[in-house]
């Protein structure tokens, strides 16, 4: 009888108690979670792959915001290159050209009727539009006598000579007035020297005119005299008035052509 007193009386322990609810907490939880497993699995999943495409989608962004951000860096440099390049390819034509003239000047070789000529003085050095070339009588130069750029532009004519030396007044001297055609339907019109390289002439204001467009010499084989740069007509006015400029800056001429 005693020994079954100390039994009840353990079984009556407040520890006891705790512990068995504790067990019995963890056995039925255990039981609970397996049964659910799946189900919440099945639930979380959805979420898992969206988070996974979404993290694939921001790695593929990245990824190309590089690719691009590259490519951006790439087309700059060959861009640069390019520019470097032309930039080469005008140098050694100019160069070339230039050494072909001095080659020229070197022999007084003639080519093709011509002869090659150092500009010893230009405007503003000189006034109303005149050079002085280092050729003259010696080198069959003669009054008259039509000078051009090495590129083929007519830009005007011997007015003196001396022995070795000649005088050039050109197409726009201030007040020169040369023939010439337009070059938009062959339109004859009068280049009047502006001084400084330019020209000025009249159409009636019904003919189309654009900045760009060429006037040539009126020779078998034309050559070109100038390039129009504004155009100037007020409402009431029956003609234009067309602002032209040569063909180069007379202001830095070094090499001209001379035809004997």
């Amino acid at each position: 009888m005693k020994v079954n007193y100390l039994q009840k009386n353990r079984l009556r322990h407040p520890y006891f108690r705790r512990i068995v609810f504790l067990i019995t907490i963890f056995v039925f939880g255990a039981f609970i979670f397996s049964f659910f497993d799946g189900t919440i699995i099945s639930i979380v999943s959805p979420a898992w792959r969206a988070e996974n495409v979404i993290a694939r989608s921001l790695r593929n962004s990245l990824a190309l915001f590089g690719s691009q951000k590259t490519l951006v860096t790439e087309n700059a440099a060959l861009k640069e290159r390019v520019f470097s390049l032309e930039a080469e390819i005008l140098s050694l034509s100019s160069k070339s050209i230039q050494e072909n003239i001095l080659l020229e000047l070197v022999g007084r070789k003639q080519d093709s009727n011509m002869v090659a000529a150092a500009v010893l003085t230009h405007p503003p050095q000189t006034p109303y539009d005149i050079i002085i070339i280092d050729v003259g009588s010696e080198e069959s130069v003669a009054l008259g006598s039509e000078v051009f750029l090495p590129e083929g532009p007519i830009l005007g004519t011997v007015s003196e000579v001396f022995s070795k030396r000649a005088r050039v007044k050109l197409f726009s001297s201030s007040g020169e007035e040369t023939n010439a055609a337009f070059e938009r339907d062959g339109v004859p019109v009068v280049l009047k020297g502006a001084g400084g390289g330019n020209f000025k002439f009249i159409l009636p204001r019904d003919i189309r005119v654009e900045k760009g467009d060429r006037i040539f010499s009126l020779d078998i084989t034309p050559a070109l005299l100038a390039t129009v740069a504004e155009v100037n007509i007020r409402s009431t006015d029956s003609f234009q008035e067309v602002l032209a400029q040569g063909p180069t800056n007379i202001f830095a001429l070094r090499f001209v052509f001379v035809t004997p």
